[in-house]
């Protein structure tokens, strides 16, 4: 695993932490599952073979993450399975609370 890689792993990371985080410091569940949803697609990613590349901005819209490629199509269908679930759940707490 190469040193992009290893960095958009971490930029990936720490997306789903920001939401898990503010999550938990608002008190919305929603946010929470959004959170772990990237958190886990990160994960799995890694872990089947992707490269990534670090991604972000910087003031005024500051914005961090990471871009995948080399995901075979299977465990591309996972991981927009994964993020749909976790984004339509989110979505339903987040209009609920």
């Amino acid at each position: 695993m190469d040193v992009k890689t290893i960095a958009g792993g971490v930029l990936a990371a720490a997306a789903g932490v920001a939401g898990i985080v503010v999550g938990v410091m608002q008190s919305e569940p929603g946010f929470i599952v959004i959170g772990v949803a990237f958190a886990i697609v990160t994960v799995f990613a890694l872990i089947v073979g992707a490269t990534a590349s670090p991604r972000g901005s910087l003031p005024p819209k500051v914005s961090f993450g990471a871009r995948f490629m080399g995901l075979p199509d299977w465990a591309m269908w996972v991981v927009t399975i994964v993020l749909v679930l976790g984004l339509v759940i989110g979505g339903i707490l987040l209009a609920n609370s």
